[in-house]
């Protein structure tokens, strides 16, 4: 009994020492140094003189976009300050272009513009990046996610920015460069807004004093609200105005936001709790949660995949990346399709709870990041008819034993896994025995209903 426990307890510190090391796998790619540099995609432009809309709130516009990347983006919109040009906050554009993500850098009607016209030019911005995801011409066509969008600003476009998202609660991120509001009549309701907000500001702002402006930023937002404000070491107004300011880190901590709250990727996450070196004041509430992965078997052929992890990175095509070379297709519960050999990703995010049907030219592993789904905690939507689902718990369990509640109620017709063995409650038959991790099953239901494991 003795050399049985001790083989078992070193393969048990063997197979801790594996998950680690796949844990780290995922996001073994994002890094300072990375999320500081110019991403892997080319970039391209296009202004009002390639027929994008000219909206009536702010004057000029160029949207910068990544050329070899796979849709749909998310995008940001940023507008200048007090008496300065677009000329002055364009760095921006092709450095996130760069890493995914469309940005618009637009100019305002007036360079005297407050900030509540700055917030309005922001807020019309939006109109016309939508338009470009419908506009046939546009190289947008089609390809803007448009459940994604963060504005950002510097110095009185800054202070737009947090009005702004006071204004819409859809926005996934603001980004207050040096922010510029009238503190002198601001209040706390005025910054009452829900959408993370990053703000930077320079320790030696004479415009922009700290105390004054970004701190008194950043104590405003709401608790409840992520938030994180970095002043940067002997730095004046313009130091956050493209992504090489402080060093670098600038940009390393706007991408880094950028890419967790806008994108939903975890692995940056991380990044941001590494205070830069010449911060002269750091400070957030965030945390980041703790990631688990999980090694998932996609078979030559066909087969049903799932997850009990909730991904770090929701992106089909990314989360997939790694055995994309084998990949034909993948298909969800709607039937909505991912072929990387046509650039298309139709499913667009991997959903928690959702099984995939999946075609592959080769065997081949994946390891998916994130944090653990508690199934207990996250019951799946079933629609009348045909249904893909992910298997939850975290060990194997009797199909009967599964879906009893679904056959009391007489709404469970059949259940298959990807072989085809069946479960049909109707005539006492299990095919399927126990469900197992990792793969994804199809239920037949009688009526819209809920799936609790």
């Amino acid at each position: 009994m003795k050399s049985l426990s001790t083989s078992f307890s070193i393969l048990l510190i063997f197979n801790i020492i594996l998950n680690f090391n796949l844990l780290l796998a995922q996001c073994e790619s994002v890094s300072n140094n990375s999320a500081s540099a110019t991403g892997p995609y080319n970039v391209g432009s296009i202004s009002e003189e390639n027929g994008m809309r000219n909206g009536p709130d702010y004057s000029g516009a160029t949207l910068f976009y990544p050329e070899n990347a796979v849709p749909p983006f998310a995008s940001i919109i940023i507008v200048p300050g007090y008496a300065t040009l677009e000329s002055s906050i364009q760095n921006w554009g092709p450095f996130f272009a760069s890493h995914g993500i469309v940005t618009m850098t637009i100019g305002t009607n007036s360079i005297f513009d407050q900030p509540e016209d700055r917030k309005d030019a922001l807020l019309d911005a939006l109109i016309t990046i939508k338009n470009e995801n419908t506009r046939i011409n546009s190289p947008m066509y089609n390809s803007i996610d448009t459940n994604r969008f963060a504005l950002g600003g510097w110095s009185m476009g800054g202070g737009g920015a947090q009005l702004a998202a006071v204004e819409d609660p859809s926005l996934k991120a603001v980004i207050a460069m040096c922010p510029w509001l009238n503190t002198l009549t601001l209040s706390s309701s005025d910054l009452n807004h829900s959408s993370p907000v990053l703000i930077f500001s320079g320790q030696i702002d004479a415009i922009s004093p700290p105390s004054v402006h970004a701190n008194v930023h950043y104590n405003f937002t709401p608790e409840s609200t992520d938030k994180l404000i970095y002043e940067i070491e002997f730095a004046s107004h313009m130091v956050a105005n493209g992504p090489e300011g402080g060093d670098g880190e600038v940009g390393r901590i706007a991408l880094s936001w950028l890419k967790k709250y806008l994108i939903e990727d975890d692995c940056y996450c991380p990044l941001l709790l590494d205070t830069p070196n010449n911060a002269s004041y750091y400070m957030t509430n965030i945390e980041c949660e703790e990631l688990n992965s999980q090694s998932i078997d996609f078979n030559s052929g066909w087969s049903m995949v799932s997850t009990h992890i909730s991904p770090a990175n929701t992106d089909f095509a990314s989360i997939t990346a790694p055995i994309v070379e084998s990949m034909i297709i993948a298909k969800d519960n709607f039937g909505l399709a991912y072929i990387p050999s046509w650039n298309f990703n139709g499913i667009v995010n991997w959903q928690d709870g959702q099984g995939y049907l999946v075609k592959m030219s080769t065997n081949e592993l994946l390891i998916i990041e994130g944090t653990l789904i508690i199934p207990e905690e996250n019951p799946i939507s079933l629609s009348l008819g045909w249904n893909t689902i992910a298997y939850l718990p975290l060990e194997p369990i009797d199909a009967e034993i599964v879906f009893s509640e679904l056959t009391e109620n007489n709404n469970l017709v059949i259940a298959k896994d990807y072989i085809g063995n069946a479960f049909l409650p109707e005539w006492g038959f299990n095919g399927i025995g126990e469900l197992e991790t990792g793969k994804g099953y199809q239920l037949k239901v009688n009526s819209s209903s809920i799936l609790q494991y």
